[in-house]
């Protein structure tokens, strides 16, 4: 066989192959980021992968303390955010959350702060929650708003950019509080 031969076989081998590799990356899933785009987006819907939260309970020393984690994969990122909550009253506790995704960016968690018909407790009580939340990871930065009762307690913000090697994540969050109120007022004519 021939130079032009010999080149002509290892060229139709070398397709073959990754040819054969492509179909298997896109059969399984599995591969590099990057290259599962080429075949078909790979990740995972967005979904509410864990919810639990403590029982209510007396105490003097309230804290309401938050914490917030994120994984970074290669087609998806998961973010767990607890926090401590001070209920509103001694028969109130928290209720099964909602998670949604709002647009390509935004996803919502709805955490319900509920009255039950349990005993009361002798005070308004305190409980703490833990979710897990699964979004896809894209080149867009994300925003995840954490609210109870409707009302946005803080929001998340960060990026979830895919890699060949894996994904990477970086995190920063902006805290919602009552609107500054004036004693002024302002009339025009």
């Amino acid at each position: 066989m021939n130079r032009r031969g010999i080149l002509a076989v290892v060229t139709v081998l070398v397709l073959v192959g990754l040819v054969g590799i492509g179909g298997v990356i896109g059969i399984t899933g599995t591969g590099p980021a990057g290259v599962g785009s080429l075949l078909g987006d790979t990740s995972d819907p967005p979904a509410l992968l864990h919810f639990e939260s403590a029982g209510a309970h007396c105490t003097d020393d309230f804290m309401s303390n938050s914490s917030t984690s994120v994984v970074a994969g290669a087609e998806n990122t998961e973010i767990t955010y607890s926090r401590n909550v001070s209920l509103p009253g001694p028969s109130y506790a928290i209720g099964g959350p909602t998670f949604e995704r709002m647009n390509d960016s935004t996803y919502v968690l709805n955490v319900p702060i509920e009255e039950t018909e349990k005993a009361p407790r002798s005070c308004p009580g305190v409980a703490r929650y833990n979710g897990t939340m699964r979004i896809p990871a894209g080149e867009d930065p994300w925003n995840l708003l954490i609210k109870h009762d409707g009302e946005t307690v803080i929001t998340l913000s960060g990026d979830s950019n895919r890699s060949l090697l894996g994904g990477s994540a970086s995190v920063s969050g902006s805290v919602s509080g009552p609107e500054p109120t004036t004693n002024s007022t302002t009339s025009s004519e």
